[in-house]
């Protein structure tokens, strides 16, 4: 009988424990997601090999039985999708394969990255240069799979997706349109709908965020999005690539592009221009900010916590706690060390070359 290959994706998350802290306190992890992850993915790949890789070693064949005799080989890895570092599951099945059964399938995978195989990954601390990485598969929010587009699949199993896919209508011009949806809190912003499919994970006929008009979301064809209830109102503006995730909310003159990312509930505004980093958690960016990747090293920052940045901020730099960039100040790391600002420290650097401190390690002298 004829085996089929795919691949299942789901996000990643991670915490960073810098190398210099001195005490692993909440407010020193960093948090990382899909594309700040992809620095790390020679390291994660090379802990998935001394776990094991291979799930279809758990399958049980008294409680699934039907997944034990279809199912040959699952076999885990990390992979560049979508612009972010996903798990990735590359899973062997023969041709029986039906839609039920793949439906069991991700359910299996999701036990397995929730309480089995990802409970104790995620417990195994990934040495890295900037520190120590402890990374998950499973995610209690946004989480599911996404099939990886042009691969041998399942024909019973994806038969009507298939077939939507064959009767869904010609690509229009517009990425997306207005819908009557509007805000719980400010009705004069409503939600958008794909009308067509945006990414691998903003598929034809998906709900978007909230935005006051068409000037607030590109409508070209690029893969910017807002997702779940984030906003974009006033003259603010999100394209490029750019997407805001669950709470965010972008206004007033602020712009948002390229390969940025928001989360939780982080805001920009006034002039503030984000074009390339992470900003996460309850953290502010305004005034006339500028968060950007360093030219050189084509890395951008991470801004979390309660941190605010009004002045220039772009390399390797995580901006956490309640750190904060001053207006008119300038803080960039033109090289692959990871930097890290907090209330308390002005800057956290391991740099080549320096004579190791008492404690033996490698590090600057932070200022106080």
């Amino acid at each position: 009988m004829e085996n089929l290959t795919f691949k299942l994706y789901s996000p990643l998350t991670a915490e960073l424990l810098p190398v210099d802290s001195e005490f692993c306190q909440e407010d020193e992890l960093v948090e990382l997601r899909g594309r700040e992850l992809s620095a790390y993915a020679a390291a994660i790949s090379e802990q998935i090999e001394r776990e094991g890789d291979h799930l279809e070693q758990y399958l049980d064949g008294e409680n699934e039985p039907y997944l034990a005799a279809h199912v040959k080989s699952i076999r885990l890895s990390v992979e560049e999708h979508g612009g972010e570092l996903c798990g990735c599951a590359t899973v062997v099945v023969d041709a029986d394969l039906t839609e039920r059964g793949l439906n069991d399938l991700q359910e299996y995978l999701s036990g397995q990255y929730s309480d089995g195989w990802g409970e104790g990954f995620e417990q195994r601390d990934i040495a890295v240069e900037d520190g120590s990485l402890n990374v998950h598969f499973w995610q209690p929010e946004r989480f599911a799979f996404t099939l990886e587009q042009g691969v041998t699949e399942p024909q019973e199993a994806l038969g009507e997706a298939n077939t939507s896919q064959q009767t869904q209508p010609p690509q229009p011009a517009k990425k997306y349109e207005i819908t009557d949806i509007a805000h719980p809190v400010y009705p004069e912003l409503h939600r958008i709908r794909a009308l067509r499919q945006v990414s691998g994970d903003v598929p034809y006929g998906a709900l978007g965020g909230f935005v006051q008009s068409e000037a607030n979301l590109s409508q070209d064809r690029d893969d910017s999005w807002l997702y779940n209830d984030s906003v974009c109102r006033d003259e603010a503006r999100v394209c490029d690539g750019a997407r805001l995730y669950d709470q965010v909310m972008a206004q007033e003159l602020a712009l948002v592009s390229g390969s940025s990312t928001m989360y939780d509930n982080a805001i920009v505004c006034d002039n503030a221009i984000i074009t390339g980093g992470c900003i996460r958690n309850d953290a502010l960016v305004c005034g006339n900010a500028r968060v950007r990747e360093n030219a050189a090293t084509h890395i951008a920052p991470v801004v979390a916590g309660q941190s605010v940045v009004m002045g220039d901020l772009s390399g390797s730099v995580v901006v956490y706690g309640r750190g904060f960039i001053l207006p008119g100040q300038t803080v960039d790391n033109p090289t692959r060390r990871l930097i890290g600002l907090n209330e308390r420290c002005a800057a956290i650097v391991r740099e080549p070359g320096l004579p190791p401190g008492r404690d033996g390690k490698n590090r600057s002298t932070p200022e106080r």
